[in-house]
């Protein structure tokens, strides 16, 4: 929902749409916000196109990266609460051709269409609360792996290797249009520097650093035994929730450990290059375990300025989500040994034990 007709247009006829009741049914749907998402962006360049290009993002996002369960959303949550950045919102990723000009006219709309919880956790959402920026790009129709979830392909593994998340060519200046003309909006409705959750991003580091000089990256890492079901499950329920046609297939937990050693291997080679105090990392347990402490750490880390006051906002934070109730998922003997065969690398580096 929030894609633009003629986006959505684009993607069907590049990837096919299925022809099951429930695919129609999805089309369906979608139309009437696509043909009016057209026309609120059509009124938004017209009243800020301008203003919009004009925008100058003159201190580089920080970047939090990881693979997807790793901890990413609760970084950006808690990042988020420091009163010298901000974060593109659920709204601003759901219409991001128009948040500009009609955020006022959806906000009311998401309020009353979106669950209270993500579907694959039990993470609170709302549209005023941080999101991923890679949805936004998705309606913008650059090119990104999501699409995968959106168009599975029985012909095609889910996952292909690092280089299918750097674009070239015409599609990598589409890429870097449209993260720019994003975070530019952004920049335009706060005037503040942008702190960016986004798993994808996690092998574009160098991509990143060259496109933003002085960025700075935040690496968060988890257990594997705890990442890998819960990638797994996390991309079955919103492939089965949004797909617009058959082929989904699951990945198994040697493609998605593989998948995750990638990610591990792009990051410690992009670091190398990465200037000092532009890249730090931290490990989910420890900022479970201490969060205002190793929030500390890594600002230090990042030449950012920590407060006592932010802290108090961690503390506060923490405390209201203790309850929170985390995914459980028993691995069996042989699921753990593929894991640990897959991931013994990045045990040893990050420290965590076969159990």
């Amino acid at each position: 929902m929030g894609i633009r007709f003629s986006s959505l247009m684009n993607l069907i006829l590049k990837n096919g749409i299925g022809l099951r009741p429930v695919f129609l049914l999805r089309l369906l749907v979608l139309l009437p916000t696509s043909l009016l998402s057209e026309f609120f962006a059509l009124v938004e360049m017209i009243r800020y196109g301008k203003k919009i290009n004009s925008i100058v993002i003159e201190k580089p996002p920080v970047f939090i990266i990881g693979h997807w369960r790793s901890g990413t959303t609760l970084l950006h949550q808690l990042i988020s609460l420091d009163r010298q950045f901000t974060a593109p919102k659920v709204i601003q990723s759901v219409i991001p051709d128009h948040f500009l000009f009609s955020s006022r006219y959806w906000i009311p709309v998401l309020e009353k269409l979106m669950p209270p919880k993500r579907p694959m956790d039990e993470v609170e959402m709302g549209p005023l609360d941080p999101m991923e920026d890679e949805w936004a790009l998705l309606r913008l129709g650059a090119p990104t792996p999501m699409r995968k979830l959106f168009f599975p392909s029985r012909q095609k593994p889910f996952y292909e290797g690092t280089g299918e998340f750097n674009p070239s060519g015409h599609e990598l200046d589409k890429w870097k249009g449209s993260l720019l003309h994003f975070l530019k909006k952004v920049t335009m409705a706060t005037g503040m520097q942008i702190v960016l959750k986004n798993p994808y991003h996690t092998p574009r580091v160098k991509l990143l650093a060259e496109l933003f000089p002085g960025a700075r990256f935040v690496h968060i890492v988890r257990h594997p035994y705890k990442i890998v079901p819960s990638a797994i499950n996390m991309w079955n329920i919103v492939a089965g929730e949004n797909a617009m046609r058959g082929g989904w297939k699951s990945p198994s937990y040697a493609e998605a450990s593989g998948m995750v050693n990638d990610f591990r291997i792009s990051v410690n080679e992009s670091r190398k290059n990465l200037p000092a105090g532009s890249f730090a990392e931290v490990r989910y347990e420890d900022l479970e375990r201490n969060p205002a402490g190793e929030l500390k750490r890594l600002y230090e880390e990042l030449n950012l300025s920590f407060t006592d006051a932010f802290g108090q906002e961690v503390l506060r934070f923490m405390e209201e989500k203790k309850n929170y109730k985390k995914n459980r998922f028993d691995l069996s003997h042989e699921e753990k040994t593929i894991i640990a065969a897959k991931l013994s690398d990045y045990m040893d580096q990050y420290s965590y034990d076969r159990l």
